[in-house]
């Protein structure tokens, strides 16, 4: 089942609610919150979602919202645990290329096996990662 509430401009508040009745969810696959006005608060919400031990999501998408470092790295603590996510997309979320977001880059890539797909394209990342 996909769930697709891009563009609504919700921000940080509104997923607060969202995620007291995703957090638990077994159902859904795909959950689509592109352009959501998402700041780097609302990564803790999207954290309690990914980590529920029952959740069948497979695909979150959260281009063009707000991370920046804060909330991608809190996201990814929460991706490092999804059970079976297999594709994150986190492009124009205006993170940057700091060894505090390659480090959760680099954890989570190697905690999580299920996860085949990563989209971090439009931040602020290079070819050259960390030296």
């Amino acid at each position: 089942m996909m769930v697709k509430l891009d563009h609504n401009n919700f921000g940080s508040e509104g997923l607060k609610y969202l995620a007291e009745g995703l957090s638990m969810n077994k159902v859904i696959t795909q959950l689509s919150l592109k352009y959501n006005k998402i700041d780097a608060s609302g990564a803790r919400y999207l954290f309690e979602i990914l980590i529920y031990t029952q959740s069948a999501l497979e695909l979150l998408e959260l281009d063009g919202n707000f991370l920046r470092n804060e909330g991608t790295i809190e996201l990814l603590r929460g991706v490092s645990i999804a059970k079976s996510l297999k594709q994150l997309v986190l492009a124009d979320n205006q993170f940057l290329e700091e060894d505090e977001v390659l480090d959760a880059i680099d954890t989570c890539m190697t905690r999580n096996q299920t996860l085949g797909r990563y989209d971090f394209k439009y931040n602020f990342i290079s070819d050259y990662g960390k030296s």
